[in-house]
């Protein structure tokens, strides 16, 4: 098999998307202690005789200035603009994790299988690639930043982090797993997916007796703010939440005993991507409220489902179609009415135009951008009183 180095250069971002995306699931706590406190100095992409370098100190510059060096620009020339923009994004991810309920995590099969399956993808000398995945990721999180592409690599405990080209393939599947098929129509299979399993897991450690003056359940745009909301927030999203996995997720959830004092729910987009009936939404989406209300919360606010650009709502592989959105968000307003509990739209206006998602606010027409989010968060602060 022949690759040719503009492909070799896609795999290497796919790898950085998907570590992006991953490493909320993947962090680990050793037992056997950790290897020795190096950092990485620089990536290598490797596949057969051909490498490329790229400094991490270019890579974090570029994430806190957008400014690329000669090497990282070398790299970038490979990506569209889309794909840049994307990469940009994800190095803005930054996760503050529970460090003992991901201890627990990865003592379970799943969560070892996941560590060993991801080292796969880095290639060292000494065959301690899941030590050295380990302790990067620990001494990643313990950073003031939390979490992320740029704290992981600094973190890494050798003075370069090879990546194996021919290897990341079996990664990237596993990230996009959750996906359906091209030929196929989407379906909801967040709970049969390896990591929407073992995100389910890590909420469960995380929430155990604990209570939290606010929650949020939705889907991946919920979830691409990772733990932003604050002190005693916890949020709950899930990439492909629908409120059919959204009741697997609450059921699982409310034997853990955890409180919840104000919760939002913002979901709806993936059920009208999916397919899902009025009847079924309506009905989901009313046993939903009956669940969280088990958990102690005192409120319950409704987000509309998002719309996505025109482009995208035209694809249906990517995003369900606007007047499908436009009708779940009418389901939605009834059954808050009924439920009496307020809908919050308001401070989502500013990311539409005519129910249109902006272009200048997602990188790939379905999902928000960092400038998307920033909007997103507000207006949950100002929900949850921050």
């Amino acid at each position: 098999m022949t690759i040719s180095l503009s492909s070799v250069m896609k795999y290497f971002y796919r790898l950085l998307i998907s570590l992006s995306g991953c490493l909320i699931f993947l962090l680990v706590h050793s037992g056997l202690g950790l290897l020795p406190s190096l950092a990485a100095e620089k990536v290598t992409v490797r596949y057969g005789l051909f490498e490329q370098s790229i400094p991490v100190a270019d890579i974090r510059n570029y994430g806190e200035t957008q400014k690329a060096s000669s090497d990282l620009q070398s790299f970038l020339d490979y990506l569209s603009a889309k794909e840049k923009e994307k990469f940009q994004d994800a190095l803005q991810v930054k996760m503050s994790l529970d460090i003992v309920a991901l201890d627990k995590l990865l003592n379970t099969g799943m969560g070892k299988q996941i560590l060993s399956f991801a080292s796969q993808a880095i290639a060292r000398r000494d065959q301690a690639s899941i030590q050295a995945l380990r302790s990067a990721m620990i001494i990643g999180a313990r950073s003031p930043e939390g979490l992320g592409i740029t704290t992981f690599l600094e973190a890494y405990p050798s003075n370069q982090l090879v990546v194996d080209v021919s290897k990341i393939s079996k990664l990237v599947g596993m990230a996009n797993s959750s996906s359906s098929a091209a030929d196929a129509p989407p379906k909801d299979n967040v709970s049969s997916s390896p990591l929407g399993k073992i995100a389910l897991q890590y909420q469960t450690l995380a929430a155990q007796n604990k209570q939290f003056s606010g929650c949020l359940f939705g889907d991946s745009i919920s979830a691409g703010l990772g733990n932003t909301l604050g002190s005693g927030t916890f949020n709950f999203g899930l990439n492909g939440l629908s409120t059919i996995s959204l009741l697997e997720q609450l059921k699982i959830l409310i034997p853990t005993k955890v409180k919840c004092e104000k919760a939002i729910i913002a979901i709806g987009g993936n059920d009208a991507w999916y397919g899902a009936s009025d009847e079924l939404f309506s009905k989901n989406l009313q046993e939903a409220i009956a669940l969280v209300r088990t958990m102690g919360t005192k409120e319950i606010f409704l987000i509309p489902a998002f719309y996505s650009t025109v482009a995208a709502s035209s694809d249906p592989t990517v995003a369900a179609p606007l007047s499908r959105v436009e009708q779940i968000n009418v389901l939605i307003n009834q059954v808050a009415e009924a439920e009496k509990v307020p809908v919050a739209a308001s401070g989502l206006a500013p990311l539409y135009e005519n129910n249109v998602l902006k272009d200048n606010l997602t990188s790939d027409g379905e999902h928000l951008n960092a400038e998307g989010l920033k909007i997103y968060r507000q207006a949950l602060l100002q929900i949850l009183g921050k």
